[in-house]
């Protein structure tokens, strides 16, 4: 990939200080990653949901992002 990660350096510096830590070159990559999956499985629950009201997607999103079970619940 060529172009810059939007979380930069700096940015996952400033999440790792929140707990108290500095970060690695592993470390960051691990937040890219992530966070690049997690737009995918946006990407995919986009491409499944059917919804035509702006309003009801971003509420249905974000119930999807943050369920309100427990993982011990599912």
């Amino acid at each position: 990939m060529t172009d810059q990660h939007p979380l930069t350096d700096e940015t996952c510096e400033r999440i790792s200080l929140r707990c108290a830590s500095t970060t690695t070159s592993l470390e960051r990559n691990n937040m890219r990653a992530a966070a690049d999956w997690q737009l995918e499985q946006v990407i995919a629950w986009l491409d499944d949901t059917d919804c035509d009201d702006p309003q009801e997607t971003a509420q249905r999103l974000k119930q999807a992002m943050r369920p309100t079970t427990t993982q011990e619940d599912n």
